[in-house]
């Protein structure tokens, strides 16, 4: 809800506020959620490969994001930015339900599509 206000919002204080209560989630994601999910993807044999596989690619996003939010910016405004990144949560969202395994407590070796 807060991140509707925060392209409007003129005073430092309140801007400084927000921004940092919208951060928080974002960190609370990457740094438990994103680690948990990734290892049980993976049987223990590949786990390290393939987890830091996919922190490369994390890495390389985070990397470019920067560069394309600048862009956006000068070329659409506030509008584009948020449309990069809510496509981007939304691509996310599509990959984990097409791609995604809900484990439940049950081993992914015998989870596994003969």
């Amino acid at each position: 809800m807060s991140g509707g206000y925060y392209p409007f919002i003129h005073q430092l204080a309140a801007l400084i506020t927000i921004g940092f209560l919208l951060t928080i989630p974002i960190y609370i994601l990457a740094t438990t959620v994103f680690p948990i999910y990734i290892t049980e993807l993976f049987a223990m044999e590949e786990r390290l490969l393939a987890s830091g596989i996919c922190n490369t690619f994390g890495r390389g996003a985070t990397i470019l994001t920067p560069f394309l939010t600048v862009a956006l910016f000068r070329s659409y405004g506030i509008l584009g930015v948020l449309c990069l990144m809510i496509g981007f949560l939304f691509g996310q969202i599509m990959v984990v339900l097409r791609f995604g395994i809900e484990p439940k407590k049950r081993r992914l070796e015998d989870m596994e599509q003969g």
